[in-house]
């Protein structure tokens, strides 16, 4: 009762909050570290709170308004125990069922390695390109993890991961094993978007909630996009990419919803970290290598340069090496550095700007809040070594794009 009493004061004496915490503990129970010692016997002639009763209390028409929304929430408590246990058991019959499959192809001898991770799997667990002399074998984690890293960058084939420099691709029948739904959506647009660039669109727009892009005239001639997806149908502004506000400006339309003027600020700084292709656009992130970096979309390949987004060439750079000159722009550098500068700068401008405007804000009221445990987990990722080895980036373009 006790442990009880507590849970509820620490949870506000929200029910459902409370529900969920003691649900977690009673299930995780352990005699030896538990917090609590179960009471053996139950106390007779309690009040009765199963289903039946609590909706016949509820139902009641003239009955305590606040104990019905107490039971309401019991209620509700209850189906997400239930449903909850319900995904539990179906994850503990899934692990089994692979335990058991493992177990049986190991004793069949049908075991396989994957390419990729060099683990062992079952045959019937893995996925294969679709090469014609020899098709190399990968288990499903390892397709999903490259079919994600290749949405990060923007494309959507999926090429073999072997080693051995095979070029071959993955049927729909072997992506469908290892694909999630929301991995397969993210590669159907990527490759929708590389369609309608390859076929040369003039002014071509897209949907900020789905994948469908359209022809439409320059966003200063018309600022909305009217989604013919008949599953979405959305009409959205070109310019801040949200439902559209049409007659409002967008910034009228921010401050009538409630968005923060801190949310410039964490506007401008997110700016000045992504670049954007200069040819068609796409938002990059770098993470490491050199600052010659290549577009990874089918159909643009533009090359151009971190630091101060023109097209270039190693000359362009300051590595007398390659044909650059001293007083360039860096070829090589700590992108840590660049980005806390530059984001720093962008704040300090942003603050300058928001504060002439809103005096009545102090520069602590605006300044963006970071948790200790995102500090802390930047000090650790800076004390790592940047990795900065021209030779294992293999070359212009190896630079790591981030899809934003």
């Amino acid at each position: 009762m006790a442990f009880i009493d507590a849970t509820l004061s620490q949870s506000g004496h929200r029910l459902f909050s409370a529900y969920q915490l003691l649900d977690e503990a009673s299930r995780t129970y352990n005699p030896l570290t538990s917090l609590y010692t179960k009471i053996k016997t139950a106390r007779k002639g309690h009040i009765d709170f199963g289903d039946d009763s609590i909706e016949a209390i509820i139902a009641e028409p003239n009955g305590d308004l606040e104990r019905a929304d107490t039971l309401r929430e019991l209620r509700a408590a209850r189906k997400y125990k239930a449903k909850a246990d319900e995904k539990r058991e179906a994850e503990r019959a899934a692990a089994l069922a692979e335990e058991e499959n493992e177990i049986k192809a190991q004793a069949e001898g049908t075991m396989k390695e994957c390419a990729c991770c060099f683990g062992d799997y079952p045959l019937n667990r893995m996925v294969h390109c679709d090469a014609e002399v020899e098709m190399h074998w990968f288990c499903r984690g390892c397709a999903l993890r490259n079919a994600e890293t290749e949405v990060g960058q923007s494309k959507y084939e999926l090429c073999c991961m072997s080693m051995e420099g095979c070029d071959a691709k993955f049927t729909l029948s072997q992506r469908a094993q290892f694909l999630d739904e929301k991995t397969k959506i993210a590669l159907e647009r990527n490759e929708q978007e590389a369609n309608l660039r390859l076929a040369g669109i003039e002014n071509l727009a897209s949907c900020p909630f789905c994948p469908y892009a359209a022809e439409y005239p320059p966003v200063e001639v018309d600022r909305e996009f009217r989604c013919q997806a008949p599953d979405c149908e959305k009409i959205s502004c070109r310019l801040c990419k949200l439902e559209s506000h049409i007659p409002k400006s967008c910034e009228e339309n921010a401050k009538e919803t409630g968005l923060s003027v801190r949310r410039r600020i964490e506007e401008a700084m997110s700016a000045a970290l992504i670049r954007k292709c200069n040819k068609c656009g796409t938002p990059f992130i770098k993470e490491e290598g050199c600052n010659k970096m290549r577009c990874t979309l089918k159909g643009c390949g533009n090359v151009q340069c971190y630091v101060c987004s023109k097209s270039c060439d190693y000359d362009h750079f300051d590595d007398r090496g390659r044909g650059g000159k001293p007083g360039n722009c860096p070829l090589f550098e700590s992108v840590e550095t660049r980005h806390d500068e530059e984001v720093s700068k962008a704040e300090k401008a942003a603050l300058e700007q928001v504060r002439a405007e809103h005096p009545e804000y102090t520069e602590d009221d605006l300044k963006v809040k970071v948790s200790e445990n995102v500090k802390k987990d930047d000090e650790q990722r800076r004390a790592k070594d940047p990795r900065l080895n021209p030779g294992a980036l293999g070359g212009p373009g190896a630079a790591i794009f981030r899809g934003q």
